[in-house]
């Protein structure tokens, strides 16, 4: 996935990976978000885990975005703007998008 980051910041985005839950069912940490993240195949991004969120664990598990245990916002430089969320994880209605997938929505939004 690393040509794939590539692309996605070519295309004026940067993906923020924000991990709910680990596989085990544990709360997502930074450490696990990026072992996630590596796991994906992917080299660089932001990566927050909800676990650690402060003042508050867990405010991204309780916001519209969240269905299971994680997802990606698009969020263009140009703008600051989240402009796409997809999620990842087992529960149903997860989109569980590849980086080819993800690419394809960035250059949707940006029109690069």
């Amino acid at each position: 996935m690393a040509t794939v980051d590539d692309e996605i910041e070519a295309a004026g985005a940067r993906i923020v990976w924000v991990l709910q839950q680990d596989s085990r069912g544990r709360a997502g940490t930074a450490e696990s978000c990026y072992e996630t993240m590596r796991g994906f195949g992917a080299d660089r991004g932001i990566c927050v885990g909800d676990g650690e969120t402060a003042p508050t664990a867990g405010v991204f598990d309780d916001s519209p975005f969240a269905i299971g245990r994680g997802f990606d916002l698009i969020v263009p430089r140009d703008t600051m703007v989240i402009d796409y969320v997809t999620t990842h994880g087992t529960p149903s209605g997860n989109e569980n998008l590849d980086g080819e997938e993800i690419l394809a929505k960035v250059r949707d939004y940006t029109g690069r």
